[in-house]
């Protein structure tokens, strides 16, 4: 889906931003790349997706190479974008004219138009949304989406999209990306939140511009300690049975969500006084 190959990216003030950057993603995957601020996040993907050209090496989607003009309509209907701060992906002041618009650059009829707007719009849950500088930051993160959505991509690219929403918003926006990806849809997230990158199947970690690591999600908790050195907030609840592992009390987690973990920490403690004297 994705070939990122010896990617090098200097601005014009000489700040070397991506270094040797090799990566591939796979068609259907759902690929989080975390870092702290300035490590090179945000420029990564704006070269993934096609907005910002490489200074060295080539970025590949499906083979397309992203610095061929010839095919810039073809990567656009193969691959979008949604920004962390969704008024600067909003142009219009009707929700229905944003997501028309990136049809009407590709060339769909009136009647395509119409369709996918009532589509999308139902899928997104703003069919009642009218006036979009009316509307909340989580409400304008969802039409964002939606308008990259029109298009129908394989793959979506994600740069930080609940930064600048609220506890509720963030929640919201962040199940509609793990509903896209189990739709089918290629999913690349950009973060610095940990909690965000729990549906991930890979975490690939950006550090001063070059990828200093790479795990699947069954090995995050055995990579606490590091994920602390690059700069990331773990979650409490991870980082509470990280402690509790390291004073020797280990609870099996297959999912993070606090009733699940709730019940393995009372199934643990049931275990334990099954074999002891209560």
């Amino acid at each position: 889906m994705i070939s990122i190959e010896n990617l090098d990216f200097i601005y014009p003030s000489g700040n070397h931003a991506l270094k040797s950057i090799n990566l591939t993603v796979q068609r259907g995957e759902f690929v989080a790349v975390v870092g702290r601020n300035g490590s090179g996040k945000s420029t990564f993907a704006g070269v993934v997706s096609g907005l910002v050209r490489p200074t060295k090496g080539a970025v590949f989607i499906n083979g397309i190479n992203t610095k061929s003009k010839s095919r810039f309509i073809e990567l656009r209907k193969t691959l979008g974008m949604v920004f962390q701060n969704p008024e600067n992906q909003l142009v219009f002041e009707k929700v229905r004219d944003d997501i028309a618009f990136g049809l009407r650059n590709l060339n769909f009829s009136d009647a395509e138009i119409e369709n996918r707007i009532e589509e999308i719009s139902k899928i997104m849950g703003i069919e009642g949304f009218t006036d979009s500088f009316e509307l909340s930051m989580g409400q304008k993160q969802r039409v964002a989406i939606a308008s990259v959505l029109a298009m129908n991509p394989q793959c979506i690219v994600f740069d930080e999209p609940t930064a600048m929403l609220d506890p509720k918003g963030k929640k919201d926006i962040h199940n509609i990306v793990v509903d896209l990806h189990k739709s089918g849809i290629t999913v690349v997230y950009v973060t610095n939140v940990i909690d965000e990158v729990l549906p991930a199947d890979r975490i690939v970690v950006i550090e001063n511009g070059s990828i200093k690591d790479e795990f699947k999600k069954q090995e995050l908790f055995d990579n606490i300690e590091k994920m602390k050195s690059f700069g990331l907030e773990i979650p409490l609840i991870m980082d509470l049975l990280y402690t509790l592992k390291q004073k020797g009390i280990d609870i099996f987690v297959n999912k993070w969500a606090v009733n699940d973990v709730a019940d393995n920490i009372y199934a643990y403690i049931e275990n334990i006084k099954g074999h002891i004297n209560v």
